[in-house]
């Protein structure tokens, strides 16, 4: 609940064009009621709070890929992820570009602010290398985390060729990682 005030202050002071609420990642995980109904809580709040994109962290995989999956359907914002594909060739260094089923994009382009003064603002998302090392098993099996800036820059084209002027990282990575 204060986070929410926090936030509808914010947009009434700048106006609600001018704001817009992402995620990072890990959100599924910490409180009681989320640990208790595998993320629905949260995903709940956010769709009331109208978060406009998220990535994923580690702890979305906490409960595995179905739930995972269960709960980016849920939500009424994408989930995007630069570097969470399928391991499609049996060796993440060779592995392709296929997205996984839960991911909705590599990226999303929102318009932020009105015209004049509007800017297309690209988000990205990437998460930490280490996940399927820090997780169960069973729950990354069948996917690979390829190199962050490496899978920026694989769509960095196709961002600005659909019209990005920004382009935000929404990075899962921690200070160690970049």
């Amino acid at each position: 609940g204060r986070v929410a005030a926090y936030v509808n202050s914010v947009r009434a002071a700048v106006g609600e064009a001018n704001t817009i609420l992402v995620d990072a990642g890990d959100e599924m995980q910490g409180s009681l009621l989320s640990n208790l109904q595998q993320g629905v809580p949260t995903i709940a709040t956010y769709n009331e709070m109208d978060y406009a994109v998220a990535t994923f962290g580690n702890h979305e995989f906490d409960w595995g890929k179905t739930v995972l999956a269960d709960r980016v359907g849920e939500a009424n914002y994408p989930y995007v992820s630069a570097n969470i594909v399928v391991n499609d060739t049996g060796n993440c260094s060779t592995a392709g570009w296929t997205r996984a089923t839960f991911v909705d994009a590599p990226y999303e382009i929102k318009t932020i602010g009105t015209a004049p003064n509007a800017a297309k603002v690209a988000f990205i998302g990437v998460t930490s290398q280490e996940t399927p090392v820090i997780t169960i098993a069973a729950a990354t099996e069948g996917l690979c985390f390829k190199d962050p800036a490496e899978s920026v820059l694989h769509y960095y084209d196709a961002m600005k060729a659909d019209g990005a002027d920004v382009i935000v990282v929404l990075s899962h990575l921690g200070y160690a990682d970049g």
